[in-house]
């Protein structure tokens, strides 16, 4: 096995080299700095939500160490809401307060609704073909997650 990464390393290496050999040009003197673009609010909610969904998901399963599900809702969601999810599990035993439900969702979807950005809807589908969609409201000044609720229904 030492011998074949060896191997594959020096064919990459020496496919680089002839690469690099074959696209040889001119170089610019000083190319264009390259500058970053924000995310637009919409990208940067979706990615937040996303962010804590995925947390949250491998704290509930326990595939980190490094936080329990309790310390990823004090990480992501504003005192208010940690409270109200509180008060929700306590009106309805046995449903996690965040996925809106007994058990982990098996997939999930993202998707930023409304036009300033704040709202992301995670359409989450469980294994025996169940399928709910959970409305989350992102504050944008600091991105910490300020309301989490069952979809409407759509007519």
């Amino acid at each position: 096995m030492i011998i074949r990464t060896r191997i594959q390393a020096a064919g990459v290496a020496a496919a680089a080299a002839l690469l690099g050999l074959l696209c040889a040009g001119p170089v610019a003197a000083d190319p264009a700095p390259v500058t970053a673009v924000a995310p637009s609010p919409a990208q940067a909610s979706q990615d937040q939500v996303e962010a804590f969904f995925t947390a949250y998901r491998n704290a509930r399963l326990g595939t980190t160490e490094d936080a329990t599900p309790a310390e990823v809702r004090t990480r992501f969601l504003t005192k208010e809401l940690n409270q109200t999810l509180d008060a929700w599990a306590a009106a309805h035993t046995g449903q996690d307060p965040v996925f809106r439900a007994p058990n982990i969702p098996s997939t999930w979807t993202f998707a930023s609704v409304g036009a300033d950005g704040s709202h992301v809807v995670v359409s989450q589908k469980w294994g025996d073909g169940t399928a709910a969609d959970v409305a989350y409201t992102v504050r944008p000044a600091d991105l910490m997650i300020t309301a989490i609720a069952d979809s409407p229904a759509t007519a």
